[in-house]
């Protein structure tokens, strides 16, 4: 009984230090503002330091697919992307109502020959998702179709950055897209995930994508005859419009 006691009261120390070492490592939230100057400084930090091959681009034959590399050594003196990229300012509503400026950089490598998504559209795509240390988090290879409302807002806002392509049916039915852009967005963690880790994404991880836009479709995701795109988010905060709040967005809303 003794014995009994003397590992129950070990047990309970155990569980409880654990559970006092597990508060004491918890990370209380990281500030909105302070976190987005943080990420786009890492962000151009790596646009500093980093190109990619965009001499193979200017092959009009090359159907590889955009490499970085670090400046150095004999890649010294290549153009770093800091000098290739667009960058857009992007506000983020936070949970107390202020808003906060987001930098979003892009890169075209090859533009594309067709039309601009809206963030809402349905867009079909390859794409690598990559961390700052060039860590491969997501991958497809194989195009699929993503609904744009479904991803996180980085992904989706740099996507309407970027031109679709076109295709030619074969004889034997199978498909040949041409024309279509390839790309990178790069985006901080409050365009992405921000506090939350996802798979092997950590929090506050800033995010890269390498994107290729083969086709689109306009969405009408409440088939009201309005395209999702005018019923989304007319005020620009990144959050589905609810007009007449029924807890129902405007494009699902098809009263």
């Amino acid at each position: 009984m003794i014995l009994k006691n003397i590992f129950v009261f070990a047990l309970v120390t155990v569980s409880f230090l654990l559970s006092c070492q597990k508060e004491d490592t918890v990370e209380p939230l990281r500030d909105v503002q302070e976190q987005s100057i943080a990420d786009d400084q890492s962000i151009e930090d790596f646009l500093s330091s980093h190109f990619y091959n965009y001499d193979d681009f200017s092959d009009p034959d090359y159907n590889g697919g955009i490499v970085f590399d670090t400046l150095q050594n004999e890649n010294a003196s290549k153009t770093p992307l800091s000098s290739q990229v667009s960058k857009q300012v992007i506000s983020v509503k936070t949970a107390d109502g202020n808003f906060i400026d987001h930098s979003l950089y892009y890169l075209i490598a090859r533009e594309g020959t067709g039309i601009i998504p809206a963030t809402v559209d349905s867009t079909y795509l390859s794409y690598e998702g990559l961390l700052l240390n060039k860590t491969v988090f997501d991958l497809s290879s194989t195009p699929v179709w993503f609904d744009l409302t479904s991803v996180v807002r980085g992904f989706r806002e740099g996507a309407h950055k970027f031109k679709s392509g076109d295709f030619k049916v074969n004889e034997d039915n199978t498909v040949d897209f041409f024309g279509y852009v390839q790309g990178a967005i790069f985006f901080p963690s409050g365009l992405g995930y921000f506090s939350r880790t996802s798979g092997a994404v950590p929090a506050y991880a800033p995010l890269i994508f390498k994107i290729n836009l083969y086709g689109v479709n306009q969405t009408d995701h409440d088939g009201d005859g309005i395209l999702s795109a005018d019923e989304f988010d007319n005020d620009g905060d990144g959050v589905p419009d609810d007009t007449d709040e029924d807890g129902t967005p405007d494009y699902l809303d098809a009263d």
